[in-house]
C-alpha cells in the first residue's frame, strides 16, 4: 500500500533529516513532485519549554519559506498540520546533490564552478536579507545543486526574522565549522553573520579545507573566534588575488569589517567573473589568430599559452625520497605542535557562565537522584527527585521518573504486606541460681575456685524451698 501524507503519495525514500525522514513524493491531483520532510521525533524533550520551542521553529520555517520565492532558494509548496502542529513540509524537489556531497567527490572545486556556486549563494542571501530574514546555518549540506549546476539555499529551520523577539533555549545555534564569532559568543547576530558563513563555505570550495577545522569542538569554537585562516591564494596558488580579497573580507572577525550587504560581496565576485571571462576570451582569440602573411600558417607556430612545467628535469630517486621523508617529518612535527597548542588553549566567551552554571546544576541534581534510585535507596531518591522538581518545575523527565519510582515502592510495600508472617516462640530464659547468703560476700573468682574444688562425683543436695 502506498504511503500517503495529505494529498501526497510517497514514491521513494531520499534520506533521514534532523526531524524525521525525507521522501520523494507526488501530489496525487496535480502530479507535482516534492521533497516531503516528515516530522517523526525520536528524541525525548526535557520539558515543555523544549517541545514548544521545537514546534515554534517548524512553524517559523514554514512561514519564512512561504515568504521567499527566488531561483536560488528552495521553494516551500505546502505544510501539513495535525492538532495545530506541523507534521510535514512539502518543498521543491532539487534533482541533483548537495554541495557537501559534491565536496566529498572533489576537493577543491574547479575555480569557475566554485565561483558560480558562490554567486548563486550570495544572490539567495541578498534576497532573504532584503525580506528581513537571517538564515543562521549556511553550510554545504544546506546548499543544493541542480543538475544544471545552479545552487539553491535550503533548510530555514533555525532562520529568524531580523527583529524577532523569539528566544532560543540553547546558547549555540548553527554548525560550529561555519558559525560566525558572534554566534559562538551567543551575542546578537545580523545579516553579516550569514556572510561570514558564506565566506567559510567559499574558503572550503577553493582550498578543500575548512578554515577553522580542528579535532575537537572546543578547538573549533576557539578558532572561529580567534584564528585568522591563511588567504585562499596562499593555500591554492591557482586562486586569483581578487577572489582571495573577497573571501578575507567575508571572514573578518568583527561584523563591521565585513561587507555591509550580500549585494556588495556579490558585485565584487561578479566583477571578478567578468574579468576572468574577458581574459579567457582574449587568450582564445590570441591562440586562434593567424598573423599577416600566409593564411595557411599551421597552428603550432602560434604562441602557446599553456603554462610551462615547474620541473623540467627528472629528479633522481635518492633526492626525491630524501625530500619526501623531510616533508613527512616536518608535517608530523607541525601536527603534534598544533595538537599540543589546541589542548593547552581553552575557548573563551562560548557560553555565558550563568547559563552554564544553571545547566550543570540541573544535570548534577538529576543524576544524583538517579544514582540513589539505582543504588536501591528509593525513599532518598524520591526526596532527591522532589528537590529537583522544586527547583526546576518544568523538568518533565524527572517528574515521570519520580512518579514511576513512587509507584514501584508502593507495589513493593503491598507485596510485603501480603506475605504470611512466621511466629517464633521466644526463648526461655532460665534464671541463674541465687547464691547462698554466705557466698554473696565472696567475689566471683572466689566462688569459681570453691566450685572447682568441690567433689563433683557426689550428687549435690537440692535446696529446700
Amino acid at each position: 500500500m502506498t504511503q500517503q501524507y495529505g494529498d501526497y503519495e510517497v514514491e521513494s525514500f531520499l534520506g533521514k533529516g534532523s526531524i524525521g525522514k525525507v521522501y520523494l513524493a507526488r501530489h496525487r491531483r496535480i502530479g507535482r513532485r516534492v521533497a516531503l520532510k516528515t516530522v517523526h521525533l525520536e528524541q525525548k524533550f526535557e520539558d515543555d519549554e523544549d517541545r514548544s520551542e521545537f514546534y515554534k521553529r517548524l512553524q517559523r520555517e514554514a512561514e519564512l519559506c512561504g515568504a521567499i520565492q527566488h531561483p536560488n532558494v528552495v521553494t516551500l509548496y505546502d505544510v501539513g498540520y495535525e492538532d495545530d502542529r506541523v507534521t510535514y513540509l512539502a518543498t521543491e524537489y532539487v534533482d541533483g546533490e548537495s554541495l557537501l556531497a559534491r565536496l566529498r567527490r572533489t576537493r577543491p572545486l574547479p575555480l569557475d564552478e566554485a565561483l558560480n556556486i558562490a554567486i548563486d549563494l550570495l544572490r539567495g542571501l541578498a534576497y532573504a536579507h532584503a525580506k528581513g530574514i537571517i538564515h543562521r546555518d549556511i553550510k554545504p549540506a544546506n546548499i543544493l545543486l541542480t543538475s544544471e549546476g545552479h545552487a539553491k539555499i535550503a533548510d530555514f529551520g533555525i532562520a529568524r526574522p531580523l527583529h524577532s523577539s523569539l528566544t532560543a533555549t540553547r546558547s549555540l545555534v548553527g554548525t560550529p565549522n561555519y558559525m560566525s564569532p558572534e554566534q559562538v559568543r551567543t551575542t546578537p547576530v545580523s545579516t553579516r553573520s550569514d556572510l561570514f558563513s558564506a565566506g567559510a563555505v567559499l574558503h572550503e570550495m577553493l582550498t578543500g579545507l575548512k578554515p577553522f577545522g580542528a579535532p575537537e569542538l572546543s578547538a573549533i569554537l576557539y578558532n572561529v573566534v580567534n584564528l585568522v585562516p591563511p588567504r585562499v591564494s596562499e593555500t591554492n596558488p591557482h586562486v586569483p588575488e581578487a577572489i582571495a580579497r573577497v573571501v578575507a573580507k567575508l571572514l573578518e572577525k568583527k561584523p563591521e569589517h565585513r561587507y555591509a550587504t550580500a549585494d556588495e560581496a556579490l558585485a565584487d565576485l561578479e566583477m571578478v567573473r567578468k574579468t576572468r571571462a574577458a581574459a579567457l576570451d582574449r587568450m582564445e582569440l590570441d591562440t586562434l589568430a593567424i598573423g599577416p602573411g600566409d593564411a595557411t600558417t599551421p597552428l603550432p607556430t602560434i604562441i602557446d599559452y599553456t603554462p610551462a612545467p615547474l620541473l623540467r628535469r627528472p629528479i633522481p630517486p635518492p633526492v626525491f625520497w630524501l625530500v619526501t621523508l623531510l616533508l613527512i617529518a616536518a608535517l608530523g612535527a607541525s601536527v603534534m605542535t598544533l595538537r599540543h597548542r589546541i589542548a593547552a588553549e581553552k575557548p573563551v566567551g562560548v557560553i555565558s557562565p550563568d547559563r552554564l552554571r544553571i545547566a550543570d546544576a540541573k544535570r548534577d541534581s538529576l543524576e544524583a537522584a538517579r544514582a540513589l534510585a539505582y543504588a536501591g535507596k528509593f525513599e532518598e531518591a524520591i526526596a532527591a527527585y522532589t528537590t529537583h522538581l522544586n527547583r526546576f518545575p518544568q523538568a518533565t523527565a524527572a517528574r515521570e521518573e519520580r512518579d514511576s519510582l513512587q509507584k514501584k515502592v508502593a507495589e513493593l510495600k503491598a507485596s510485603k504486606a501480603e506475605e504470611p508472617r512466621v511466629t517464633r516462640k521466644p526463648k526461655r530464659v532460665v534464671p541463674e541460681a541465687e547464691p547462698a547468703p554466705e557466698e554473696k560476700k565472696l567475689s566471683r573468682m572466689q566462688r569459681l575456685r570453691r566450685w572447682l574444688n568441690e567433689d563433683t562425683s557426689k550428687p549435690r543436695e537440692k535446696k529446700k524451698n
